[in-house]
């Protein structure tokens, strides 16, 4: 399966199991967990701040999209995927995100930008060493159901620190889950 069809492949597969349970005829409630997936954006690149070190912390916002299969979903069901996490990995022009204090990651759909889930909202714990490696939890993750139903996402990160003078760049790997509930 191509990575533009992994969501719908994913739902159709759990979609496939719950309407073969419910063939029997009786009254049927049936819930089934979407298996997480993975969504990688390579080299995402970030331009340096010269002098960023001596105007202190500043932001920067990135956006870039991902074409996928429009998510498309039989009548009866009730759906969620949400964000799990978050990974950067450093690649270029960088050897940490130490000088990272802030993130934001939101998702929307290209039909309508305003209505963007925040996927990750992240803070810098300064007790803890940093890494090339960034993995971040969602703390509160939100349905983006309606940001998988057309067929490309459109992902705004914003950072914010003592941003590098350099260009830099880093892979976003975002992970999903989610779950189907069928009932009749």
């Amino acid at each position: 399966m191509n990575k533009h069809n992994i969501v719908p492949g994913i739902v159709f597969s759990a979609l496939t199991v719950l309407l073969a349970a419910g063939a029997g005829g009786c009254a049927l409630s049936v819930e089934a967990d979407v298996p997480e997936i993975e969504v990688t954006k390579k080299d995402v690149m970030f331009e340096g701040v010269p002098l960023g070190m001596a105007f202190g912390p500043v932001s920067m916002s990135k956006t870039f999209s991902q074409k996928h299969s429009a998510l498309e979903l039989p009548e009866g069901l009730t759906t969620e995927i949400h964000a799990i996490g978050v990974t950067l990995k450093a690649k270029n022009g960088i050897k940490d995100f130490s000088f990272l204090q802030q993130l934001h990651l939101t998702m929307s759909d290209e039909k309508d930008p305003t209505k963007a889930v925040e996927l990750i909202a992240y803070d810098q714990d300064p007790t803890k060493p940093a890494t090339d490696t960034l993995t971040m939890i969602s703390k509160n993750p939100a349905n983006a159901l309606d940001q998988w139903k057309t067929e490309e996402a459109m992902f705004s990160i914003q950072v914010m620190g003592t941003l590098p003078s350099e260009n830099w760049s880093a892979d976003i790997i975002m992970r999903f889950g989610g779950s189907v509930k069928y009932s009749r």
